[in-house]
């Protein structure tokens, strides 16, 4: 077996970071009703948009795939969380609008999500989390300048 504590610490973290991702996913997957975690993403960061974003500025904020933000969309849209329409001045841009089933889903959530939060950060302080977010952002922009950048 490892050794962790004489293992470099980035590799732990490098591989923590798809096991925190994918329990995560399985989570949030199994205590959300009517969504699943990556709808659920999408859907909190189009309200994230002042305006209705289109599609492609969607999946950008997202950092995913036009096909794969167009297919949660499309899903969202079936179940009436959203609702999609061709941008007035170009027709072959989709905008996309949280829809009022949304909103009260949303607040029939709201204790689900917020104790989720609050299990999931358990036993870590708030200083630690600062710090976690701002070594997050750090390898986040890191990773945007391997290959060239974006």
């Amino acid at each position: 077996m490892y050794d962790f504590d004489k293992m470099d610490k980035r590799l732990i973290v490098f591989g923590y970071l798809f096991r925190v991702a994918n329990r995560l996913q399985s989570k949030m997957d199994a205590q959300m009703k009517d969504l699943t975690a990556k709808q659920w993403f999408v859907i909190l960061v189009l309200g994230l948009f002042e305006q209705p974003p289109t599609l492609k500025q969607l999946a950008a904020a997202c950092d995913t795939s036009h096909q794969n933000t167009k297919q949660l969309v499309m899903k969202l849209a079936e179940k009436g969380f959203v609702t999609v329409h061709n941008d007035e001045k170009d027709g072959r841009s989709m905008r996309i609008k949280a829809s009022e089933q949304w909103e009260q889903w949303d607040k029939d959530n709201e204790q689900i999500a917020t104790q989720f939060i609050e299990s999931m950060f358990s036993g870590v302080s708030m200083d630690e989390v600062a710090d976690l977010s701002s070594s997050l952002m750090k390898i986040f922009n890191n990773l945007d300048n391997i290959n060239g950048g974006t």
